[in-house]
């Protein structure tokens, strides 16, 4: 093999070299952006779907608002705050007590979070209603956001 012939095999392998470079970057690039796009597409599924919750603001009075599904972070630290709840409701001794005003101050801050009117803010949760109504909205709220596709169990059965 000729010194031509040589050189010219190693450009033309370089050359392949550079092309299969060229479209493993260009896949690697339209990976990322098809993950970035599928990211902010479950971002703004999540940012749309909001649940109309209704509960009792008095025994005779039931009022709906429109709010954010919990996150499974804010539902965790719902479902956290309930636990200790049970755990220290009934208690009469002072540590209980405490462990109890703990609990209940961050109920406000997360029905502020998860209601979208801005004016029924901490201060609204915490100073303009009654506790049994901040405890509804709650309870509520996590029912609604826990409610399915709206098919029934009977439904699916049939289905399958």
């Amino acid at each position: 093999m000729s010194e031509e012939d040589k050189k010219s095999l190693k450009e033309k392998k370089i050359s392949e070299i550079k092309e299969k470079s060229k479209n493993l970057k260009e896949k690697k690039t339209g990976d990322v952006h098809s993950l970035i796009s599928t990211r902010t597409k479950i971002e703004g599924d999540y940012d749309d779907d909001l649940i109309k919750v209704t509960f009792n603001t008095s025994p005779e009075t039931r009022r709906t608002i429109l709010a954010k599904k919990p996150t499974n972070k804010e539902m965790i630290t719902i479902m956290k705050l309930s636990a200790q709840a049970a755990k220290y409701e009934g208690s009469a001794d002072p540590d209980s007590l405490v462990k109890m005003v703990e609990i209940y101050e961050q109920l406000s801050g997360i029905a502020d979070k998860l209601s979208l009117d801005k004016a029924l803010d901490t201060i609204f949760w915490n100073e303009k209603v009654s506790f049994s109504t901040l405890q509804n909205f709650i309870t509520e709220l996590i029912t609604e956001s826990q409610k399915g596709t709206g098919v029934t169990e009977s439904e699916l059965k049939k289905f399958r």
